[in-house]
């Protein structure tokens, strides 16, 4: 009886385990995979690629709504930096796009992965050089 009792307790921790895991890891309420991602970045890629360096506040909103996806958000932290971002990978390989504003104009366009480099396959930055 001890055996099976040890079998059946193993494998309801395995089932738990490998469930959490699942939830955590696949299922994309906590982090979504990379792949499940690609449409976000391309989205990202689209804005970067029609904004530009003098826009003013108008027309990034107006690049952002017509070029964005369900999952990407608007951040408006400061009038000086707005940032889009997508859903957290594992990782930290999710983009961030950041929109840097002087005097009411665009200075800056990055994309840069939530822990902060620039990712190897994005797009070159716009405007002001790295601080």
């Amino acid at each position: 009886m001890g055996a099976k009792r040890s079998f059946l307790l193993g494998a309801a921790v395995l089932a738990i385990a490998g469930y959490y895991s699942w939830w955590i890891f696949w299922s994309g309420d906590n982090f979504y995979r990379h792949s499940a991602n690609a449409v976000n970045r391309e989205a990202v890629l689209r804005v970067h690629g029609a904004l530009r360096v003098d826009a003013d506040r108008a027309d990034v909103l107006q690049q952002y709504w017509s070029h964005r996806t369900q999952d990407l958000r608007l951040h408006v932290d400061t009038p000086a930096r707005w940032v889009v971002s997508m859903p957290s990978e594992f990782g930290a390989s999710d983009w961030t796009l950041i929109v840097e504003f002087r005097d009411g104009k665009v200075s800056a366009i990055r994309v840069r992965t939530a822990d902060g480099p620039r990712p190897p396959e994005g797009p070159p930055d716009k405007g002001a050089p790295d601080a």
